[in-house]
């Protein structure tokens, strides 16, 4: 699945998806609170879901180190 990396996400270290990619994400991770993430083939660890508002948290270190040419996440 290609979730698109907005401006805010990058800004506010979030994987961020819309209400209606909602069912796509549950049928790819269940309705699970944690999940392991993978960030272009690194390994980041379990990170928490937030679905309430549609985001996962992955930390400052990994939005920031994304280059401005990374415009989803995989």
């Amino acid at each position: 699945m290609a979730l698109s990396i907005t401006k805010s996400a990058r800004q506010f270290e979030y994987v961020i998806w819309s209400s209606k990619t909602d069912a796509m994400m549950k049928q790819l991770i269940g309705n699970s609170f944690e999940d392991s993430v993978d960030l272009y083939g690194l390994s980041i660890g379990v990170k928490s879901v937030d679905w309430k508002y549609h985001r996962i948290s992955i930390g400052y270190k990994f939005t920031r180190s994304l280059p401005e040419t990374a415009t989803v996440y995989r």
